[in-house]
């Protein structure tokens, strides 16, 4: 188990002063990238009142890497979580998960059929093993060899039973919503990814097709 352990506002500085930012928004930095090769991921909390003082976001962050290492899916390997003196923020400090991510790939024009095919099995892969990833898009899958895997994996839910229809159709809205994802996409990449869903889900053909369709008529 990970514990959380106390950090200065002081030593937080000081280990930026020597990092690069990988993300931020208009609150801050979010993602930094140690002089060691390490992540740090900072978590701000929006509102005095709300269920992190119960469970704060690092810990839940934590915690789902942990559940998709049960599941043998590959993912990012928490070191360490800390919360902000004096402050109601957390972070965590992890290994990242090796490889190019998926939106990566696809803006390099790198991708092939067989490639998406084995995306397609690893979504229905995640669907029947009741993985609700709500922010699965192509930035957060990652691509290392024959491993697929993800990352950023705070906004996620694992269910002991296979995702409903309906949870399936609004997790396919999120893996294509992404507007800058869309001009690379090439409707024989689309086409593989299908297949290979259909042949890994625990759907009927006429609930695949259901879904392919959708997905064509979205993007295309």
């Amino acid at each position: 188990m990970v514990h959380i352990h106390p950090l200065s506002r002081a030593q937080l500085e000081r280990v930026m002063e020597r990092s690069e930012v990988v993300e931020r928004d208009g609150h801050g930095i979010k993602v930094l990238r140690l002089s060691d090769g390490r992540y740090l991921k900072y978590f701000r909390r929006k509102r005095f009142f709300n269920r992190e003082l119960l469970s704060p976001a690092a810990v839940r962050f934590a915690r789902h890497a942990r559940q998709l290492e049960r599941l043998r899916i590959p993912t990012l390997t928490v070191e360490s979580l800390h919360r902000i003196i004096g402050e109601p923020h957390t972070v965590a400090v992890y290994q990242p998960m090796p490889g190019d991510t998926l939106r990566a790939l696809l803006a390099r024009g790198e991708l092939d059929a067989q490639l998406m095919y084995r995306v397609g099995v690893f979504l229905a892969r995640l669907h029947r093993q009741g993985v609700f990833f709500r922010s699965v898009h192509p930035g957060n899958i990652v691509i290392d060899g024959f491993r697929i895997g993800l990352i950023d994996v705070l906004d996620m839910k694992v269910r002991p039973w296979s995702m409903s229809r309906w949870a399936r159709r609004r997790n396919w809205l999120h893996f294509l919503r992404c507007v800058e994802d869309r001009p690379h996409w090439r409707p024989e990449w689309i086409d593989a990814l299908l297949f290979g869903y259909r042949d890994a889900a625990d759907l009927s053909m006429r609930e695949v097709g259901e879904v392919a369709e959708r997905i064509r008529d979205f993007l295309f």
